[in-house]
């Protein structure tokens, strides 16, 4: 965990995408263009794995990292503080301090990486069309969880 500390602490400008889910991204992103931007891949999977109270997915190796501006609206950050702030093991911290930045984004790109380990196993492993699957999913969760309401109602 040193060695991520470490990490996180010279690169607190940037949020790491999981490697071993670089063709989830750019499935999604590039050649289905279910999603515009890798970001919103990011806050979409980090959203469905906190809903189902998925464990973070920890990871060490990185694709190239997205730059913290691009998170730039309101939405984003507030969704990245949202579910670093519902964290159970770390409700000692005090996320609203620009002090605990990078920890708020490690708890982010973990619960992302368990989100797009879900989408590789529920999307890609339904054996259709990835587009269809995606919808299913969705569909999935509004009966479940209610993720699309819950993901609408953080704009309001």
């Amino acid at each position: 965990m040193k060695e991520l500390k470490y990490v996180r602490d010279i690169m607190t400008d940037r949020v790491r995408r999981a490697e071993k889910f670089d063709a989830v991204l750019k499935l999604l992103k590039d050649e289905e263009k279910i999603f515009s931007s890798y970001k919103d891949v990011l806050v979409f999977a980090a959203c469905l794995a906190k809903s189902r109270g998925q464990v973070k997915e920890e990871f060490s190796k990185s694709s190239e990292p997205i730059p913290l501006h691009v998170f730039n609206g309101e939405f984003d950050m507030t969704v990245i503080s949202a579910i670093a702030i519902s964290e159970p093991n770390d409700c000692e911290v005090n996320f609203l301090s620009e002090k605990n930045q990078d920890r708020k984004i490690l708890i982010f790109e973990e619960y992302a990486a368990s989100g797009l380990k879900i989408i590789a196993e529920e999307v890609l492993g339904r054996g259709k069309n990835i587009l269809e699957s995606f919808v299913e999913l969705l569909a999935d969760e509004d009966g479940d969880s209610n993720l699309i309401n819950d993901i609408s109602a953080l704009t309001l």
